[in-house]
């Protein structure tokens, strides 16, 4: 039995994520897979364009064995805390042999130099970095030339392999590894085709950006048929309600078919045919202005809100015409675009400096949150109910009445959250389908094994 730990949000899950599972499984000879996995909002700042069970079963139905979710806290947040949720959630397992993730470098050796630089084993990034800041220079860029003057063989080149999505989060995960002495070994596989953002294709590959775009498209020209009541429409469709559903979900599925596997768009047509919305933050920018005006005197207190972001955050609060106009007109030189999502869903969802404070400090995860399963899953958990101590929730019902969540504050904080942040996020979900809010909270009534 080799077990083998991925990290991903499966947002959604597509050609790319399959290759990575079967390759992995081959190359290492890997018997079984956990993923860690974002929950119902995802590292960027937003939410998951569909919910944690829906994207959890499509992992389970296209390779993976096991289905854990990251504790939200972290899931939300920047690479080197959502790195350090993933890993702390594997390692406590206490039976994985390897985690694998995607990188645009493909070779561990660079990667795992500048993880050793950065967490203090090798040279003198700390002195050079203080060097660069006390110059004045902007810290993505001083942070950037201390590394470099650190590694061993850097030509300084216009090899830009330090900004690279999957490259960054692959360094961090080699950093917490190392952090926690961990026995989990890394391992590395190139990405294949096309860059994490890309809106191009190649061959039977997208990125997952490319791909929801694909449906957002769609669910927004749907909504706005909605409201116009058209009668004929650029697609032909004519019906008495003016348009025809099932032909626009015929259209979502030529333009994504090519390149998820079947279950994944079978799983999203089956969601929008439920009128389960595939969410965006612009389904959520009434809610987060209405979060800034309340707290607009105290706004300094959510996490990664500081220096007077404040400030511009309530200004663009009141002026903005959308989710994507307040993000545009925040980010700046001093604050990319993910950093401004992550903190203005920060204030939407109530994370708070105290609160990060206490988190970041912790060495390992309480509970393990498991989302789904198939038999081989069965096996693994079997393996953690032996080798760990976390608290394995099947059914979050029975951890709100244990003996370890109502004694341990650590525990009770976290999972408070995750359903916290979890019930936000279906507020949106099911705007269009209330009745299923009827049979009670998705966390506590959702079946998370699919044998």
């Amino acid at each position: 039995m080799k077990i083998g730990g991925i990290i991903a949000e499966y947002n959604p899950f597509h050609n790319g994520h399959k290759y990575q599972i079967d390759r992995y499984r081959k190359t290492e000879d890997i018997s079984h897979i956990v993923v860690a996995m974002s929950g119902n909002f995802v590292q960027r700042g937003g939410p998951a364009i569909t919910d944690k069970f829906s994207r959890a079963e499509m992992a389970i139905r296209n390779g993976a064995d096991l289905v854990i979710e990251i504790p939200a806290y972290f899931a939300t947040q920047t690479a080197e805390l959502y790195a350090r949720g993933a890993i702390l959630s594997l390692d406590s397992l206490k039976c994985l042999d390897s985690v694998c993730f995607g990188s645009e470098e493909g070779t561990l050796e660079k990667l795992r130099e500048v993880a050793m630089i950065l967490s203090g084993t090798k040279g003198s990034y700390e002195k050079d970095l203080s060097k660069y800041l006390d110059e004045k220079i902007a810290f993505p860029i001083a942070r950037e030339k201390a590394i470099r003057k650190n590694l061993a063989n850097d030509s300084n080149d216009k090899n830009d392999f330090l900004n690279l999505s999957n490259n960054i989060l692959g360094i961090e995960y080699l950093k917490e590894l190392m952090r926690l002495n961990s026995t989990i070994e890394a391992r590395t596989i190139k990405r294949f085709a096309v860059e994490h953002t890309s809106s191009v294709a190649e061959g039977d590959f997208s990125s997952a950006t490319s791909i929801r775009s694909s449906i957002l498209y769609y669910k927004n020209y749907l909504e706005v048929l909605e409201k116009m009541k058209t009668i004929e429409t650029d697609l032909k469709t004519v019906t008495n309600n003016g348009y025809n559903l099932d032909l626009i979900v015929e259209k979502i599925v030529d333009d994504i078919k090519k390149y998820v596997p079947t279950f994944s768009y079978e799983k999203i047509i089956e969601n929008i045919k439920k009128d389960l919305i595939p969410l965006e933050g612009e389904d959520f920018h009434g809610e987060i202005c209405y979060s800034i005006l309340r707290d607009e005197a105290c706004l300094e207190k959510y996490f990664e809100i500081k220096d007077g972001l404040e400030n511009s955050i309530r200004k663009q609060a009141i002026l903005s015409s959308g989710f994507e106009e307040l993000v545009s007109n925040l980010t700046s030189k001093s604050y990319s675009s993910s950093k401004i999502r992550r903190s203005i869903f920060n204030i939407l969802l109530g994370i708070k400096k105290e609160d990060m404070e206490i988190i970041k400090q912790i060495k390992e995860v309480p509970y393990i949150r498991v989302l789904a399963f198939n038999k081989k899953g069965t096996e693994v958990l079997k393996q953690i109910k032996n080798k760990s101590n976390a608290f394995l929730i099947n059914s979050p019902a029975k951890a709100r009445n244990s003996k370890d969540y109502k004694e341990d504050p650590i525990f009770k904080k976290m999972f408070d959250f995750d359903i916290c942040s979890s019930n936000i996020y279906y507020q949106n979900y099911y705007k269009n389908n209330r009745d299923l809010l009827s049979k009670g909270e998705p966390d506590f009534i959702t079946q998370c094994s699919f044998l």
